[in-house]
Parts: structure tokens; sequence; C-alpha cells
């Protein structure tokens, strides 16, 4: 009489099985984790350019000016009282239209502290404007708009028939950042993954979306705050 066996596996081979599980698991979960932060990134970036923008609109509604009329830089004594009826600065226009909380740190602090690196025109800000000094506002959503505490003396305009990609180098002094997640790690530049990251809007350049990162250079001009780079220009304008 034929007596059927019994088949299963052995524990080799549910090892062997595990192992290769778990080197497909080490390949693919940091893309995919990467993948998810950086379709994030992209859209808290475009939210964060429409929140700052709406606010210097709501500027220009309401007291008759914006970027173009600035005329005083932000102060460590004082930026806190500066409001859009008395005085004529970003913090003001921050002050007075965004539900956000500010604060000024020196660049040793951002650095050390939250891991920030600046070299040379990092983040959008020219090493020579500001004194080594930021001014920071934390919008309400978690991400964070800075720029250098002495620059915007002077209006920042865009004058009418020009593009932005012509007078970029003529505006440094008007130019800060974007954090979408905050002072959270990892506090990085968005990089070109193929191209050259320039000031060049028309350099050829391409974000692979594992490589978007948190921090977007950024200009302040008019009523409206843009990409600075062509790199965090190309994650704006894949945004959905």
């Amino acid at each position: 009489m034929y007596k059927s066996g019994k088949f299963g596996f052995t524990l080799a081979e549910v090892l062997i099985t595990l192992g290769i599980i778990g080197v497909v698991a080490a390949m693919t979960i940091p893309t995919l984790i990467a993948n998810i932060n950086g379709n994030r990134y992209r859209a808290q970036f475009k939210k964060s350019i429409s929140t700052i923008s709406q606010a210097a609109k709501m500027n220009k509604a309401n007291y008759g000016w914006d970027f173009a009329d600035v005329n005083r830089p932000c102060s460590d004594t004082d930026y806190q009282t500066h409001t859009s009826d008395n005085i004529m600065s970003v913090c003001a226009i921050f002050n007075s239209n965004l539900s956000s909380k500010n604060g000024f740190y020196r660049e040793s602090v951002l650095k050390n502290r939250y891991n920030y690196e600046f070299k040379g025109d990092t983040v959008g800000v020219t090493k020579d404007s500001g004194g080594g000094n930021y001014t920071v506002y934390m919008m309400s959503d978690g991400s964070m708009v800075g720029f250098r505490s002495y620059s915007f003396s002077g209006g920042c305009t865009l004058p009418i028939g020009s593009t932005l990609n012509e007078k970029i180098n003529s505006m440094q002094n008007c130019t800060g950042f974007i954090d979408v997640n905050g002072v959270s790690l990892p506090n990085e530049e968005v990089k070109c993954s193929t191209g050259t990251t320039s000031t060049n809007f028309n350099a050829h350049c391409i974000v692979k979306t594992k490589d978007i990162k948190d921090v977007y250079p950024v200009v302040f001009h008019d009523s409206i705050v843009e990409p600075m780079t062509n790199a965090s220009r190309y994650v704006f304008q894949t945004a959905k």
C-alpha cells in the first residue's frame, strides 16, 4: 500500500528565504521612505510659497505696500514690534500677516544646534549680508522661512519687462530660504540630481523624488516669493 510522504521546508530553506526578503527590504525600504518624504516636501514647499506670497498680497491690500517698498531691515532689538502700520520691513509684513512664531538666530546657532551648513551662498542667502544673523519665522503648518536679518534695507522689486532669471544676481539682498520641515533634520538644501545647481533657471536640472530635501532658496520681490535656484524651481514646478 502506497503511503504518501509529508513535504515541507527545511530550516535552511526558511532561513535562506528570510535572508533574501531581508536583503530586498534593506534595498527598497530606504528608497521608498525617501520617495514618500520627497513628495511630502514638494507639496509643503508649494504650500509655503503660497502662504508667504498671500501674506505679502494681504499687506499690499491692507497697508498699501509690499516687498518692493521695504526701507528698513529687521533688528534683533525690536523686530518683534515691527507692524505694517508703522514700519516698512519684511518683519512687519510677517508679524502683521502670518500666524507664526519668530526667532532671531545667529548662524552658529543654526549650524551647531540644528545642523545647518552655511558655505558661501548656501540656502540662497548671501554670506556678506546680515552679519551672521537670521530672522526666522516658524509658520503654523510647521514650515520655516528665514532670511539674513540686515538684508532688505531697500525695496525688492522686479522691474517691468525684466525676468527674474535676468535680475537674480542683483537681488541677493532680497533672498532667504524656506525649510518645509522646520528645524528637524535633514536641514539640507535641495540640489539637482542631474545637472548643476545654479541661479540660472535655464541651466539643465532634474531633481529625482528620492533626492528632494527640505531646504529651498527663495527670493522675495513685490508681492510674491519665488524659488531662487533651478533645483528649487524644478521642485516647485513639478508639485501637484
